[in-house]
């Protein structure tokens, strides 16, 4: 099963801005069913291959859905388009100069916050796994938590491991997607979410000391938060 991130439903967003009058306004004129079919098919084929074309028909439905003016707004032109989407890249790329100052810095969680901001601020722009992995290239491994003198066990892989090998858990929390240090395991147990991926316990006060306070984890899912 996969996971549409922020900056896939980002992606998203800035399509329906920019295309959805192309072919909901006059003269086309297409009702909301051939205007997802169109944003779809011609404007979101590499999250269609992603993701699969049936959930981002439904995202890009669920986003018209809450957002109508993105259909009845005035026809947006080729010009506009530009200066939008140039307007998010030069975001990002302010964004990107200024997490190199902290990657220089060794400073690698400042870094890896502005790489977020940069993504979010314009998803296409560039490959930004190519940033995060050179800057996780210079962190040091995590240590887990020593459970030796304890009764509990980390559970070694999760079922959404992707790609393999590599972090076991991708991310915190199914709709803040928190980054979560490669490497950070999963207490066993029965916990309200099978993973730390489909949590929705993500607030700081949802934790807990376990094992005579051996063990911070989180109470939705079991991730050692230690």
């Amino acid at each position: 099963m996969s996971f549409l991130t922020r900056a896939d439903r980002i992606t998203i967003a800035h399509v329906c801005q920019d295309w959805a009058t192309a072919y909901a306004a006059a003269p086309v004129n297409l009702p909301k069913s051939l205007t997802v079919r169109y944003l779809t098919d011609h404007h979101l084929r590499a999250l269609s291959a992603r993701h699969g074309r049936e959930m981002i028909s439904r995202a890009v439905a669920s986003h018209l859905d809450a957002h109508p003016k993105d259909l009845t707004a005035p026809r947006v032109s080729h010009r506009e388009r530009r200066t939008r989407q140039a307007e998010r890249d030069a975001t990002a790329a302010r964004y990107l100069k200024y997490a190199y100052h902290h990657y220089a810095a060794a400073e690698p969680y400042e870094a890896l916050a502005l790489i977020d901001r940069a993504e979010l601020a314009s998803p296409t722009y560039k490959d930004f796994s190519q940033y995060r992995r050179a800057i996780q290239k210079r962190m040091r491994p995590f240590a887990g938590t020593d459970l030796t003198r304890t009764s509990l066990r980390h559970r070694a892989l999760l079922p959404l491991a992707n790609p393999h090998p590599g972090p076991p858990v991708m991310h915190h929390g199914s709709h803040t997607q928190e980054w979560v240090y490669p490497g950070r395991l999963v207490i066993e147990g029965n916990w309200p979410a099978a993973i730390p991926e489909h949590c929705t316990a993500t607030d700081e006060g949802l934790t807990d000391w376990i094992a005579n306070r051996t063990v911070l984890v989180c109470t939705g899912c079991g991730l050692d938060c230690t």
